[in-house]
């Protein structure tokens, strides 16, 4: 028996509002540990939110992006440590120079495409730690910057100590970061579903279907992919600031080019040109990398166990897992409806509509 539209709109609302609950209660019955690495987990979902924006929809490939995510990491820091500012006023700006450095980078994506764009982001990727050495009087160098702040000591004196959120509201330090980068990303996603409805969504979709037909069709081609090169690095910046406030600090080996390949195994992961399948993929991804534990000697082979299982997901899900649930919706409807004598052609239509890229 077919469930109505209502029963599964009201089965959607059901099962967002229980995965909601349990994403609060979590940090109240875990330790402080496993709290900020899943916030970590969050700030990773906020970069590849970003890049699923500029690859997923507007079909411009990134390898970049872990280097943007860096970007705002440093630039929060640096602001901070050298500059004294408050946290939140670092991390805006931090956003403000990922956007304008996502608009540079951007630039070559007027004329190359494919392959050749993503030769460049990822030449990116590799210049950003020679960048970060270059300028280690501001950057640290190797030994990263430590996030401190002026506090006075039990004797009075005014000494930098690293950074700790406080207790507030009878919630702990470390539960008090969790839900400030839960309430972020929660901002950031709703952001991005609203952008991909809007008039500005259709217009990413029809640039990466048929770039011509778009620019035919009056779509102002140059100014979206630049805006959207430059919004995806914002949340990629902004997601490396919260890092950077929830870890106390910065260093070279969190940004390496493994990090760019991550988000972008992500997003493939999780289900691109979907809103929320970057953020399955990324809790995945971060609960791959601490929690699975390989026997002693086979430490260095969690890249090709991850890659091997990439590769199987490709071949029996080629649309991550949120096109795996759609698939098997469709064909559920498919079959429900000949079984109610219906006619098969309307849930081949949205079959098709629910598989498109």
């Amino acid at each position: 028996m077919s469930m109505s539209p209502a029963a599964r709109k009201w089965g959607r609302v059901a099962a967002w509002v229980v995965t909601f609950a349990v994403i609060c209660v979590l940090p109240l019955t875990l330790p402080a540990f496993r709290v900020d690495q899943i916030a970590i987990w969050m700030t990773l979902a906020m970069a590849a939110c970003g890049l699923n924006l500029l690859t997923g929809y507007n079909g411009q490939i990134s390898v970049g992006h872990g280097a943007l995510y860096g970007a705002g990491a440093y630039a929060t820091a640096i602001f901070m440590v050298k500059v004294g500012w408050p946290m939140f006023p670092a991390a805006l700006i931090a956003v403000v120079i990922s956007f304008l450095l996502g608009i540079a980078i951007g630039l070559p994506a007027l004329r190359i495409k494919g392959l050749y764009l993503a030769l460049v982001t990822l030449a990116v990727a590799v210049l950003f730690p020679l960048v970060i050495e270059q300028f280690s009087s501001i950057t640290g160098g190797g030994a990263g910057l430590t996030i401190t702040t002026p506090q006075v000591n039990r004797r009075g004196a005014v000494v930098d100590q690293k950074i700790e959120f406080g207790d507030m509201a009878g919630l702990k330090g470390d539960q008090v970061r969790y839900f400030l980068v839960l309430a972020i990303a929660v901002v950031c996603f709703v952001l991005a579903r609203n952008l991909v409805k809007s008039r500005v969504g259709r217009s990413l979709v029809a640039i990466r279907d048929n770039e011509t037909a778009a620019s035919v069709s009056g779509v102002p081609v140059s100014l979206v992919k630049i805006l959207t090169f430059g919004v995806s690095s914002a949340m990629a910046g902004l997601g490396g600031a919260m890092y950077a406030l929830v870890n106390g600090q910065v260093n070279l080996t969190s940004f390496t080019i493994a990090l760019s390949i991550s988000l972008l195994v992500a997003v493939v992961v999780g289900g691109a040109s979907s809103i929320i399948g970057p953020a399955i993929g990324a809790v995945l991804l971060g609960a791959f990398n601490d929690f699975v534990t390989l026997p002693e000697g086979l430490a260095g082979a969690k890249p090709v166990v991850l890659g091997a299982i990439l590769i199987l997901l490709m071949f029996f899900a080629p649309g991550g897992l949120v096109g795996l649930y759609k698939t098997t919706m469709a064909k559920r409807a498919g079959r429900q409806a000949r079984g109610d004598g219906g006619e098969p052609a309307m849930p081949s239509a949205f079959a098709a509509e629910q598989l498109a890229p």
